[in-house]
């Protein structure tokens, strides 16, 4: 693990690279975009062990804080969504000159989903390989906890259909079965919202919840498809 500062002096990013394990392959890198507010706080732990699995299965692994977020500089009023492209921009540069890969598979969460995809889609050479993880999108069923109160929240959901429309080729939205409660349906609301991109369900914890039952649990079985996907 290795923390560093990416970005300008104007706008300080703090970030750990997680060094890809050796494996023989071609230089490969990933991009983890973290979710907001206190959905980041719980997500924390998962999207750790996450990095390292890509670690250990030969990926350079970066996670960032957003500026305004973490340790990173800024202050909160200074996050919204196209400050955060930006410096999703700087972290997928710095991890290429750090792997020497032409290319990085992008991992958001939650709004790091969409703002993941607001990159991939205007930054296609960037981009070989991208995963929304339980993606904030217009009309689909949202969680009974409290979502990230900023304005810019609502400015992700307005704008996620129409994003989502011009996505790689190669992309995959993941959805904890926590959100399914009628899977047919939800099945339905999220492919109307995302267009033709393929949709999997994976039971497993809510890793940006904090609740009793599933206080301290990893999302297992989603890191493991990650893993597996991005093969």
């Amino acid at each position: 693990m290795n923390p560093l500062y990416i970005g300008t002096a104007e706008r300080r990013i703090f970030g750990i690279h997680d060094p890809a394990a050796p494996t023989g392959g071609r230089p490969r890198a990933a991009v983890l975009c973290y979710p907001w507010g206190t959905e980041y706080i719980y997500a924390h732990r998962s999207m750790r062990h996450l990095a390292l699995k890509l670690a250990a299965s030969g990926y350079h692994t970066l996670r960032f804080d957003y500026f305004g977020t973490g340790d990173s500089d800024g202050e909160a009023a200074d996050v919204d969504p196209a400050g955060c492209a930006s410096d999703t921009e700087s972290a997928i540069e710095a991890v290429k000159d750090i792997a020497g890969a032409a290319k990085v598979a992008l991992i958001g969460l939650r709004a790091g989903a969409h703002i993941a995809a607001s990159v991939a889609a205007r930054s296609p050479a960037d981009v070989e390989a991208l995963v929304l993880w339980d993606p904030l999108v217009a009309g689909a069923p949202v969680d009974p906890v409290e979502e990230p109160t900023s304005r810019a929240s609502g400015d992700l959901r307005a704008s996620a259909a129409q994003v989502f429309g011009t996505l790689p080729s190669r992309s995959l939205i993941l959805v904890t079965q926590r959100l399914a409660v009628d899977e047919e349906r939800v099945r339905g609301e999220w492919e109307r919202g995302v267009g033709a991109l393929p949709v999997e369900f994976v039971p497993s914890p809510c890793p940006w919840v904090e609740a009793v039952t599933n206080s301290g649990a990893l999302p297992v079985p989603v890191i493991r498809r990650i893993d597996e996907w991005l093969r």
